[in-house]
């Protein structure tokens, strides 16, 4: 019996999760699609250069996993991927009878020029996320919200100082909507101003 006990906290023991940091506590709270405009930024950061390099790279019709030198800790899981997919999949992923090195992978789309083709998070992201497109929904029904409580706001505020300072925030609010409705759009990510 204290055997069957000591084996039953054992195994309740190895069941409870560590403790979650801050941080992650904190990015549990956020809605889904402010994660995803978070990420739409952090990806938009190389989304240009990788979109153009990976041209060059199939251009040359060399192997990706040679053509990069890639130094730094964070670049070991591209690494790995790269050494995974040549060792099981040496002819390319299935999707296409292309021969040589990226045969498998299918035909190139045509180079993107246009920076807000290539930066449109609504045809890449937005049209085909549910919690982005309800997030889109809600801004909408705020803001409608917004421009009644503003009209509210100018109608009292010839009298009332608070009504004054409740259309200053309404304009605020309607700035910030415009701003993050931006986001579900098109991305704007420029390295010069990445201070």
């Amino acid at each position: 019996l204290a055997e069957a006990t000591e084996a039953a906290e054992a195994a309740e023991a190895a069941d409870k999760k560590p403790p979650s940091s801050p941080a992650s506590l904190l990015f549990k709270l956020l809605p889904v699609w402010l994660g995803h405009l978070f990420s739409n930024r952090f990806l938009d950061s190389d989304l240009a250069f990788l979109h153009y390099q990976e041209q060059v790279v199939r251009t040359r019709g060399g192997e990706a996993a040679g053509s990069y030198f890639m130094p730094t800790q964070s670049d070991r899981c591209i690494a790995a991927l790269r050494r995974w997919l040549s060792s099981h999949a040496p002819s390319g992923l299935p999707a296409s009878s292309a021969s040589g090195p990226h045969a498998g992978l299918g035909p190139l789309p045509p180079p993107i020029y246009s920076r807000d083709a290539l930066f449109d998070h609504f045809t890449q992201h937005t049209s085909h996320c549910r919690h982005c497109q309800a997030a889109v929904s809600a801004l909408a029904a705020w803001r409608k919200r917004t421009y009644r409580v503003l009209a509210a706001a100018l109608l009292l505020g010839v009298r009332f100082w608070l009504a004054r300072l409740v259309g200053v925030a309404c304009l605020g609010l309607l700035r910030l909507y415009v701003v993050v409705e931006k986001q579900f759009q098109v991305g704007e990510y420029k390295h010069w101003q990445n201070h």
